[in-house]
């Protein structure tokens, strides 16, 4: 296995990710997210977060959260949390792609950090199903469907 795609951190969405390592830097998280994740205050927005445009947004989040941080320790940090051989995965409500009015905080902490640290911080992205992969009954296999339907079979 090439160690050398193996990102240090990563980041992703509640819906796309949900194995070890998983490390929650929202306010709260959604409902119904499958438990074992650990929570990263520290990388949360401001109470401001929803009451303000992305473009106030950005300089907010960089000034007020990342500003007084320092991203070394924060890396430890997150590390610990996700702990021993799991990849930190920090995770946020917005599913991809993140573009236009889609926008998340998790990637301007993920810029941070590969600035800071001069590291990759990828989002997350899951492998794609492949139809080998999907276990289909024998019944539905193609060529082997019978339908059937209620009532008499139309034999007298």
């Amino acid at each position: 296995m090439d160690t050398s795609k193996i990102p240090v951190v990563r980041t992703a969405s509640f819906r796309t990710y949900t194995g070890p390592g998983r490390i929650s830097i929202a306010r709260y998280a959604p409902r119904n997210t499958p438990k074992g994740f650990k929570i990263f205050s520290k990388l949360a927005p401001g109470s401001w977060f929803n009451s303000v445009t992305w473009a106030e947004y950005v300089p907010r989040y960089n000034t007020e959260i990342l500003g007084v941080l320092n991203a070394k320790t924060v890396l430890e940090q997150l590390q610990q949390l996700a702990g021993e051989g799991n990849i930190p995965t920090l995770l946020c409500w917005e599913v991809p792609p993140l573009v236009g009015d889609n926008q998340c905080h998790r990637r301007l902490a993920a810029a941070w950090l590969e600035r800071e640290l001069g590291i990759e911080v990828p989002e997350y992205e899951p492998e794609p199903v492949k139809q080998s992969d999907v276990a289909i009954p024998p019944r539905l296999r193609r060529g082997q469907i019978t339908l059937q339907f209620g009532g008499s079979s139309g034999a007298k």
